[in-house]
């Protein structure tokens, strides 16, 4: 089962708050295009690579390894006005490494008894650090 962890930086000098959530199977959607979060503009070619994306999560009463997902966590994820600040990082089902940086997130919750949360974000492509083969290359 994949995992995301989302990145909240500090504010005021503090370390930066780590939240890492499973989504709900089959919900994760990542992808491309241009980051055309600027209204537009810019030319799309200028504007740089996209990593965008949305998935569900169920909200926990309790936070469980792999499973920060309370209510309160979940709403703490919601970005502030201005620029994107938040980080998105994970793997997708297939084994697809992704992260999208200074990413502006929503959230909308969802349901009655049992109830759950759509994350949002786009953010900016950047590449995932690549794994050591350990072959001393």
């Amino acid at each position: 089962m994949s995992t995301i962890t989302f990145t909240i930086p500090a504010s005021g000098g503090g370390s930066d708050t780590t939240l890492v959530m499973t989504p709900v199977n089959g919900s994760l959607k990542v992808g491309g295009g241009s980051d055309d979060r600027g209204g537009g503009k810019l030319p799309s070619v200028r504007a740089g690579l996209a990593q965008n994306g949305s998935c569900d999560v169920v909200i926990v009463s309790a936070t469980a390894a792999n499973k920060q997902q309370s209510l309160a966590e979940v709403k703490s994820l919601v970005s502030p006005v201005g620029k994107g600040d938040r980080t998105v990082a994970g793997t997708t089902p297939d084994g697809v490494d992704f992260k999208s940086v200074d990413a502006l997130i929503d959230v909308e919750i969802n349901g009655d008894s049992v109830q759950t949360a759509t994350i949002s974000w786009k953010g900016t492509y950047e590449e995932p650090a690549q794994q050591s083969s350990g072959t001393g290359e």
